[in-house]
């Protein structure tokens, strides 16, 4: 049994119920008037608030209203600081870009899973509540450092982007360099830099890439709720003939993004999927002996 799923009803004779059926994982079978935000409707400042949360429950979003409710991040992470002399001759900052660890527009949005979180795709009663902005959803992961990126400082009266100051933006750095950077924040913070989008193919002349992969993922999930949908007439109402809502499958959604987050954290050299393909770069070099691994710690996370 799942954290935080309740007993099973036991199947009556001959009703063609199959086994784990996720839309009758809770009972009693009700309507909890939730609302799911979708995939189209991610907002990484919510995501970065979910993280931030010390709340035992977060049960509403100003934008849908009442949620499946889940707890809160508490991460109160706020980026990190490279010591004078690993990146410049002074500290360099990073700010804390939050990931949504199965995208919302690249992959939930497109996938066939959306089918059984939202009600306006016809095929159930109500929405089960999802968000794709909750904490179980979400990591913080380090961003470019500031001096090759937006942030702005003060110079002569006017605030202009770091990177103009100091004549060095990240797009126009050489690629030794950046391999160089980010070798060296994804080294020491154990985490992939988050710079880009996921949809870039993780190796030359492969189209795999992150979104593919979180796709997949959820296409997975919807597939698997399409058998149950067809196998499990007691999930479906006599009258409109829409299923209750499979309120378990926020549970199963969790635990996909949670393997997600395995597969992109811990020692570069175990990683198996990859926001970037800098980050793929780090563990190819990694498992051929090109790159070492041992930290010097050159860079602390920041905290609220």
């Amino acid at each position: 049994m799942e954290i935080g799923e309740s007993v099973v009803v036991p199947p009556g004779p001959g009703d063609g119920h199959p086994e784990g059926c996720l839309f009758c994982k809770e009972s009693p079978r009700e309507l909890k008037n939730y609302k799911t935000k979708h995939g189209e409707l991610k907002d990484e400042g919510v995501l970065e608030k979910s993280l931030w949360s010390k709340e035992p429950l977060i049960s509403n979003d100003k934008k849908v209203g009442p949620l499946y409710p889940l707890s809160g991040g508490n991460d109160q992470t706020t980026g990190w600081t490279a010591k004078p002399g690993a990146l410049e001759e002074f500290e360099v900052n990073m700010s804390a870009a939050p990931h949504h660890i199965i995208p919302g527009n690249a992959a939930m949005a497109p996938s066939s899973l959306e089918t059984w979180t939202r009600a306006d795709k016809g095929k159930i009663k109500q929405d089960i509540g999802y968000t794709i902005d909750g904490a179980l959803n979400g990591i913080f992961l380090p961003h470019l450092p500031e001096i090759y990126w937006t942030k702005r400082i003060e110079h002569h009266g006017r605030k202009i982007p770091m990177a103009e100051y100091y004549g060095q933006k990240w797009l126009t750095l050489s690629e030794g360099s950046k391999q160089s950077i980010g070798f060296l924040i994804m080294r020491e913070t154990y985490l992939q830099m988050h710079y880009t989008d996921h949809s870039a193919p993780y190796d030359a002349g492969s189209p795999l890439s992150y979104d593919d992969e979180t796709k997949t993922a959820c296409n997975r999930l919807g597939d698997l709720m399409e058998n149950f949908s067809r196998a499990c007439e007691r999930s479906k109402d006599a009258d409109d003939g829409k299923h209750y809502p499979p309120y378990a499958l926020v549970h199963r959604i969790n635990l996909a993004s949670e393997r997600f987050r395995s597969r992109i954290t811990g020692r570069p050299d175990s990683w198996k999927s990859w926001v970037s393909p800098l980050a793929r770069s780090l563990t190819r070099a990694a498992l051929t002996g090109q790159e070492s691994l041992n930290q010097k710690l050159l860079i602390s996370r920041k905290y609220r």
